[in-house]
């Protein structure tokens, strides 16, 4: 069943609209600034990732198919001569076939089809709003058109994030890391300002930018070739970060949680319908999540070899995945070979220096493994970075070896989004409705860069310690960006559940198979990253951003930090 548009209800103005397809645009040429044809093309097919050209004419077809042609149904094709069905959508397009496309469909569309594709379908989107600064441009569209719009530029948001990690697990130059100082545009004292989207519903502000990547972001008409040839500043300064570790553990009473969605709420995915109340037993929830050297410590201690830890299906998956992990999809066998994968680590670790401790004092680093970033040679790993690129079984096994487990979906949400004395009264039946809050610290997206490591501009991790403003009212730090985190909880459907229309597979092919995580990661876009997001990975998967924190029964304490 599906069919859903009838409840939606927000509405933004063209202005709005306008301002969000030009920074989407803006971000995803900034993530694929640099790339030759042939990387473009990626010639070796790597199976967590897809080719960036696929990508962008997926990105193309998702816009035609799923908004333009709802919003004018007679609209003529935009890339003619081509079965776009067949190449780009991706539940036709088998996963190996995006390599090699003139076998499988017949024709192969070239760098500049593709670009001009996309362009020329997000152009006519664009066009359909008015011209800019126009006696509309304030004017509120409805909310079915309003919907249509904003779901095919998150859509791309996430393919921006799907760039990022193709560019880092192939290893491919960061060029999207960006400076943490102003680009003063040449002969100019000042950087010139760029309205960025702050969120799903219509915020943005302004940020500074180059004068040359202002002038391709200010027309939505430059193709990508174009957008990708500027860097721009995200940030005119970035404040103290703050670092380090974060340890310990808040105690959360038993409560009552609604999860899911509400028709109140201003965006809302399929996966998240409806709300349902939930009763929560108490339980302690980690702080910050597990850091390298935490989970260094769970590898010297032989971790991968004691089967006690481990699940039926995890010890399954590793014994499958023994003889041929890899730490890095581009790594010859050679280079993997005596790197450590037989002990057990995260896919980006690597064999660092012999004899080091795991604690990440003194003359070790976390057990002395060092980690590729992008194409840059391998560094010491940050003992407090958080862990990444695990699976929700290694997640699970380590939780077993300090005595807890992971957080179920409830819960994690009930440490980001509450506030510990409206929740605990909310053990009640009789209580006031709960006020869930949109990000851990508020209902306001992060008004600076020292909130949340979101948007990419980092190019990587922070400290677990750092970002303290961002603090959850439990006192829970990094719940949004810096790193996915796997939770307990299978990804199923909510009561009431009903597909998403138009974009029916959106959720309901996962469903069964996935785990739930949540949060948000660095490169996720801020107009995604939110407390509600519900998001989902194959248990196996560990290409992707995601680290974990740990959950443990019962609550001593009631309130309160432990």
């Amino acid at each position: 069943m599906y069919g859903t548009l009838k409840e939606k209800h927000v509405r933004l103005s063209r202005a709005q609209l306008r301002t969000m397809y030009a920074d989407v645009r803006e971000r995803t040429g900034r993530t694929l600034e640099g790339l030759t044809p042939e990387q473009m093309e990626i010639a070796v097919p790597e199976p967590s990732v897809n080719p960036f050209l696929w990508a962008l004419g997926h990105i193309a077809h998702f816009y035609e198919f799923m908004i333009l042609k709802l919003l004018e149904p007679n609209a003529s094709p935009t890339m003619p001569g081509h079965d776009v069905h067949a190449l780009f959508d991706s539940f036709r397009a088998a996963h190996p076939d995006r390599w090699n496309p003139r076998d499988v469909v017949g024709t192969a569309p070239s760098v500049g089809e593709i670009q001009s594709y996309i362009h020329g379908v997000t152009q006519r989107l664009v066009h359909a709003l008015g011209p800019a600064g126009g006696p509309d441009d304030l004017e509120l569209l409805d909310p079915v058109s309003t919907y249509l719009h904003v779901y095919g530029i998150v859509h791309e948001h996430w393919h921006v994030e799907d760039f990022i990690q193709t560019r880092h697990t192939l290893r491919y130059s960061q060029s999207l890391a960006l400076p943490s100082t102003d680009v003063r545009s040449p002969g100019s004292s000042a950087p010139l300002p760029r309205r960025t989207a702050m969120d799903a519903w219509g915020g943005s502000a302004l940020v500074p930018i180059s004068a040359a990547a202002a002038a391709a972001a200010s027309g939505i008409a430059s193709d990508i070739a174009a957008m990708s040839g500027e860097r721009c500043a995200v940030v005119s300064a970035v404040a103290a970060l703050g670092g380090g570790a974060h340890p310990g553990y808040v105690a959360v009473p038993a409560g009552r949680y609604v999860l899911g969605a509400t028709e109140a709420d201003r965006w809302v995915f399929d996966a998240e319908r409806w709300g349902h109340a939930v009763d929560v037993p108490p339980f302690r929830i980690a702080r910050a999540p597990v850091t390298n050297a935490e989970y260094a410590a769970f590898v010297a201690a032989g971790g991968y070899r004691r089967r006690e830890l481990w699940s039926h299906e995890g010890w399954r998956w590793l014994q499958q995945n023994r003889e041929h992990r890899r730490t890095h999809p581009a790594m010859s066998d050679d280079e993997a070979a005596g790197a450590g994968h037989n002990t057990g680590a995260p896919r980006h670790w690597v064999a660092g220096h012999a004899g080091a401790d795991s604690s990440g004092e003194g003359g070790g680093v976390a057990g002395g493994w060092c980690e590729p970033l992008f194409d840059r040679a391998p560094a010491p790993l940050r003992p407090h970075a958080p862990v990444m690129h695990v699976t929700w079984y290694e997640a699970e096994a380590y939780c077993a070896w300090v005595g807890g487990r992971l957080p179920t979906e409830a819960e994690w949400e009930v440490a980001a989004r509450t506030e510990p004395v409206e929740y605990a009264a909310s053990a009640s039946p009789a209580s006031a409705p709960l006020h869930r809050r949109e990000y851990p610290w508020g209902d306001s997206p992060p008004p600076g860069p020292d909130m949340a490591n979101i948007d990419g501009f980092r190019g990587g991790t922070v400290d677990v310690g750092a970002l303290a403003r961002g603090d959850s009212a439990w006192g829970c730090r990094g719940m949004l960006g810096n790193a996915w985190e796997w939770t307990q909880s299978a990804f199923l459907p909510f009561p009431g559940f009903t597909m998403d229309f138009p974009y029916r597979e959106n959720s309901a092919p996962w469903f069964g198979y996935r785990k739930v995580v949540k949060g948000g990661c660095w490169a996720t876009s801020a107009p995604v990253a939110r407390a509600g997001y519900r998001h989902s990975f194959w248990p196996e998967m560990n290409a992707v951003y995601t680290g974990f924190r740990v959950a443990m029964d019962g609550a001593p304490g009631g309130v309160g930090r432990l």
